[in-house]
């Protein structure tokens, strides 16, 4: 495989810093050389095994499989993008990017349904599925809230790197803060030994929110989103239903690819990562009215909305959003309140793009 087919993560950052599209930041550019190694290292010539229906990748040259990488810091400082210079530089198709909850939602659908051969441990099994199609497994938003989570995916990952997988991560944390403080910890802890040795945390804690810089200020607070509506689709909304997943979920208004909710409809119902992906699929703008206080006893709500956002920018989904409050004023306190301000720091991002029908 040529290394020549490849634009290495430097060089696509120095790109978008010359046509402007980036301003130098010194976290990322250190972190520069480590993604060119790992680019270099993954780009190696390999060859498959398989054992009683378990694959496995092994590099030619005989050498383990390279370190992976933990980007970690805070809101907007271009973990991310980052990973998807890693992303898009290897040349092979066997790789996958996939944010975190549909990730863990899938690995509960795949252990319902394992079927592995006699005396093969069944993550092993469900490990070689994921194998067979990403040797390169990229996470964005690495998070850990349930315990249970943490230990089902401490047992995947440790399969994952016996198959010869590299993971590359986006978090908020780093490793030693996840689920710090939460209950029972010491079962999540062979989850942190694993990440710890197979892959290099690297810090982007300093620097600025590169989103809310990123261009012209963003504002949820009043507006008019019947007025927003009849501008982007030129017709005043009118009121309908669709069915996400299972659920039937109000509609304000309608045209092609652009839907405006109420908040109470997408956030205050039992709604799910399965439902929000549903959406993602078939709109090209999404709007959201009557966002509430959520420093109101509104947990649940706030933690959907946050997944909510997350699927939307992975999806690049425009967004437009209306509140009787600015983002800052209507924070929720409590464990969600800093998953809540990196949802924030993205939807600054996502208000900036241009609606699409």
């Amino acid at each position: 495989m040529s290394l020549q087919k490849m634009i290495k993560p430097s060089q696509q950052y120095q790109e978008q810093l010359n046509n402007g599209q980036l301003t130098s930041d010194s976290d990322q550019s250190a972190a520069l050389a480590y993604l060119d190694g790992l680019v270099e290292a993954l780009c190696r010539p390999v060859v498959v095994t398989t054992h009683k229906g378990v694959m496995v990748w092994r590099y030619e040259d005989g050498v383990p499989e390279p370190r992976g990488l933990y980007l970690h810091g805070p809101v907007g400082r271009g973990k991310s993008m980052l990973m998807q210079s890693v992303f898009d530089a290897v040349p092979f198709p066997e790789k996958r990017r996939v944010h975190f909850h549909p990730f863990m939602d899938e690995l509960h659908n795949r252990l319902h349904k394992a079927r592995p051969e006699v005396n093969v441990d069944v993550m092993l099994y469900i490990a070689s599925e994921i194998a067979m199609e990403s040797r390169l497994l990229c996470f964005d938003e690495f998070f850990i809230d349930h315990i249970a989570d943490g230990m089902l995916l401490g047992r995947l990952l440790d399969a994952l790197f016996q198959c010869g997988v590299t993971l590359c991560a986006t978090s908020n944390w780093e490793p030693d803060n996840l689920f710090k403080g939460g209950y029972n910890r010491a079962s999540f802890l062979p989850l942190l030994k694993v990440i710890k040795k197979h892959v290099e945390p690297l810090d982007l804690s300093s620097g600025a929110d590169w989103r809310r810089k990123g261009g012209p200020a963003t504002s949820i607070k009043g507006g008019d989103p019947a007025a927003e509506f009849t501008r982007l689709a030129l017709m005043a909304p009118r009121s309908e239903t669709m069915v996400l997943g299972r659920h039937e979920v109000a509609v304000r208004g309608h045209k092609d690819g652009l839907y405006w909710f109420d908040f109470r409809e997408l956030c205050m119902r039992p709604l799910g990562v399965a439902d929000y992906m549903d959406l993602c699929e078939v709109a090209t703008t999404v709007m959201i009215s009557g966002i509430p206080d959520l420093r109101a006893n509104v947990v649940d709500s706030a933690s959907r909305f946050v997944i909510l956002v997350d699927l939307l920018y992975e999806s690049r989904m425009p967004l437009r959003l209306f509140s009787d409050l600015e983002f800052d004023e209507l924070c929720p306190e409590g464990p969600v309140a800093f998953e809540f301000r990196r949802a924030a720091s993205r939807c600054h991002e996502l208000m900036r793009l241009n609606c699409t029908l």
